[in-house]
């Protein structure tokens, strides 16, 4: 998503940025604020592919709330997630990176995509969410400007060298993934779950199916 705001704030990922094996994260805690949605030259905003149970849908001028976690506890405790699956990369991505096809064929969604306040290590990325309109009563489909609280998960490079590689596409499968332990780099040792950071900002934007 172009407009993801500063998913991690600050200096946070100098350990990720080094060597992704084993970084030391430091959890955002910048005050409040808002991105507005994000528009192309000609005014449209911004459309970004993610997936969800499957699929491909897409989001729309997305508007960011920087550490909701705390600025808005209840807001965050109501948000689905929205996954950041990311690849990464031997040097560190630039500007002038160009896109990137794995052994596999699979090209990612963003390809790279420098969100505002994206580290780089971070711009090679998939985009999952649990559901979207038309995929039951869970998910997305009772509310298409649902709060997405933004999680970073990084596959290990192992993995994805396979030339069966297949993205994760669906909450169903990552949670899988992460069961079988060699799919995802360990970037959160010591967290909760150690394959995930919550970044601890919000997402609000709505969701259209391939079909919109």
């Amino acid at each position: 998503m172009r407009m993801l705001g500063r998913i991690l704030p600050a200096l946070g990922l100098v350990g990720l940025i080094s060597g992704c094996d084993r970084p030391d994260i430091v959890q955002p805690n910048t005050p409040h604020v808002s991105s507005p949605a994000s528009h192309d030259a000609m005014g449209k905003p911004e459309i970004d592919p993610t997936y969800a149970n499957g699929k491909t849908v897409y989001m729309i001028g997305p508007k960011m709330i920087e550490n909701a976690r705390e600025t808005q506890p209840n807001l965050y405790k109501q948000a689905e997630e929205l996954y950041l699956l990311v690849y990464q990369q031997e040097s560190l991505p630039t500007p002038s990176s160009p896109p990137i096809t794995l052994p596999s064929g699979y090209q990612p969604q963003c390809n790279p995509c420098f969100h505002p306040g994206l580290p780089a290590p971070f711009v090679f990325h998939d985009h999952v969410i649990a559901g979207a309109p038309g995929m039951g009563n869970n998910g997305t489909a009772g509310g298409m400007k649902a709060p997405w609280k933004l999680i970073l998960l990084m596959y290990n490079p192992t993995y994805v060298a396979s030339p069966f590689f297949t993205p994760i596409k669906s909450e169903e499968d990552l949670d899988a993934a992460e069961q079988a332990g060699n799919v995802f780099l360990p970037i959160n040792q010591g967290g909760e779950n150690a394959y995930e950071i919550e970044t601890g900002n919000v997402l609000i934007c709505p969701i259209v199916s391939s079909r919109a």
